[in-house]
């Protein structure tokens, strides 16, 4: 049995920002630029998604447009709008309402529902157990997902696919000293909490009970994951290139990364070269 030590510093707030979606209204719309404004929400952050929506009356509603947040600018945000892929039906007639001023926004929507990526069963155990305050969609269905679209390694794409069809929200990343939540499209970080979590047990590419995942012969997302927290890491920083925190973690890993493969080389070459004076005086 693998031994593991995990010391872990937990939080009611530790995954998001929000259980439930926050309501505002549209303050101005920009339909050249596909952006609209609202007055910017207490703790909102770049990245975060929602709806924007068209009520016919109490109980009557239609949603537009996914929306994320693009810029915070004091007391005004920056919205871009998105079509809504995910409900797309051909064979029904849809409607050509535009967004307009007073239209309701809903942030954080589907928050409430997350996915963790953990690197062991017991880390997702505790982790999830705790937090009885969300919705856990299990991995085992991401699992499937990467599986059916023979991604070994999953991508954001992959991540996108299976939020929208499980109605996910946030997915949160453990890492060895953080976890950082993104929201699951813009795959933007809109959370990072400071843990201290050692573990020896890794299971790749995440925990899931899946115990095999088809992989396709070449292209992207087709090779096996090596190391769980330097693929995730990678794959987070190249979607976040202006959270310095993710760049500043990225190279202190790749920088101590190649300490460990230079010193590993320099041992090896003194070795090598200590055996051969050996043989030498001993000939």
């Amino acid at each position: 049995m693998r031994l593991f030590l995990l010391t872990l510093v937990l939080s009611t707030t530790l995954f998001g920002l929000f259980n439930a979606p926050v309501h505002t209204l549209v303050n101005s719309v920009d339909e050249d630029e596909g952006i609209i404004t609202i007055s910017t929400i207490k703790d909102s952050q770049v990245g975060m998604y929602g709806i924007v929506s068209h009520s016919f009356d109490k109980r009557h509603s239609v949603a537009l447009n996914w929306v994320e947040i693009t810029k915070i600018e004091g007391e005004k945000s920056t919205l871009k709008l998105i079509p809504i892929i995910a409900l797309e039906q051909s064979a029904l007639p849809s409607g050509t309402w535009k967004v307009k001023v007073g239209y309701k926004v809903a942030l954080a929507y589907n928050y409430q529902r997350a996915m963790l990526i953990a690197p062991n069963a017991s880390i997702y155990k505790k982790i999830t157990s705790y937090h009885k305050d969300r919705q856990w969609v299990h991995p085992d269905l991401f699992a499937s997902v990467i599986s059916s679209n023979g991604h070994p390694s999953p991508l954001k794409e992959d991540f996108n696919q299976a939020c929208r069809a499980n109605n996910i929200g946030t997915v949160a990343f453990m890492f060895d000293k953080s976890i950082l939540t993104v929201d699951c499209q813009s795959f933007k970080i809109i959370k990072n909490k400071s843990t201290t979590v050692k573990s020896k047990e890794q299971q790749v590419p995440f925990y899931t009970r899946v115990p095999h995942i088809q992989d396709n012969w070449f292209g992207e997302g087709s090779d096996e994951i090596l190391d769980y927290d330097a693929y995730y890491v990678d794959l987070l920083a190249a979607h976040n290139p202006d959270n310095i925190w993710i760049q500043k973690y990225q190279h202190a890993r790749h920088k101590a990364q190649d300490e460990n493969e230079n010193n590993s080389w320099l041992n090896s070459f003194i070795n090598s070269f200590t055996i051969s004076v050996g043989t030498e005086d001993e000939d």
